[in-house]
């Protein structure tokens, strides 16, 4: 009976000796034992957060850079305007004083200004009544004048230097104009005008007399001959403005 009671204290005081102490750790915990963290299943790299990536500017693809656009002028459409209007002026003028020559011819009238004394250096009378006034006895010098300028008046233009083509019906055909063919007739007849005014003035010393009429046709048409064959050496032939190509 004692022996009983003596075992039932021994397993009291083992009971009492296994609980924890006061100053263990929260839960029963031992103070010395650690805690492992959990390891979470996920691989280790590390997640980008929803706000970092919405931070982040959108990767931009490289673009190659462009080339630099290069600006080709225009071509020249030929002579300047006021060079085209001082043509256009000349060509009156010399259509002016050609209609008067040719009126004085038929009607025998003395010509405004001109002096008309026999043996003197200007006598308009005598150069428009003489016969190199007359091409094969049969046109009149005056009336040949008066035709190459009427001619002149439109062929030297604004509209004429600047003509790009036409097609045109003539009889039941179609013929096509080009501003190359435009332009090779004027060049063609101012180089045929100043010929005819070269022998006018060789006319001229032959007859003895100079006429002032006669010889402002002739600086006319020699001013007008020089804007004709320069603006062919600077602006070509059939040469008109195109728009500017950007490449």
């Amino acid at each position: 009976m004692a022996s009983s009671k003596a075992r039932s204290r021994n397993r009291s005081a083992s009971s009492k000796g296994g609980r924890p102490s006061a100053g263990a750790g929260s839960n029963g915990k031992n103070p010395g034992s650690r805690t492992v963290p959990a390891v979470s299943a996920t691989p280790n790299s590390p997640r980008k957060s929803a706000n970092v990536t919405a931070a982040r500017s959108p990767k931009q693809t490289a673009v190659a850079p462009k080339p630099e656009e290069s600006f080709t002028p225009a071509s020249p459409s030929g002579p300047p305007l006021w060079l085209q209007v001082t043509s256009t002026v000349l060509a009156v003028l010399g259509l002016a004083i050609s209609a008067y020559e040719t009126y004085a011819h038929y009607n025998g009238s003395h010509l405004f200004g001109c002096p008309s004394q026999a043996g003197g250096t200007f006598n308009c009378g005598a150069v428009i009544t003489s016969p190199q006034s007359m091409v094969f006895n049969v046109f009149p010098v005056a009336v040949l004048g008066l035709a190459f300028y009427i001619f002149a008046v439109v062929i030297f233009t604004p509209w004429a230097w600047r003509f790009r083509g036409a097609v045109i019906r003539l009889g039941g055909q179609r013929l096509r104009i080009t501003s190359r063919g435009v332009d090779i007739v004027r060049l063609g007849s101012v180089i045929v005008g100043m010929g005819f005014v070269m022998y006018l003035i060789y006319a001229e010393f032959q007859i003895g007399s100079v006429c002032e009429y006669c010889s402002g046709v002739h600086v006319v048409t020699f001013l007008l001959f020089c804007i004709t064959i320069v603006s062919a050496a600077v602006w070509g032939l059939g040469k008109r403005n195109t728009p500017a190509v950007r490449s």
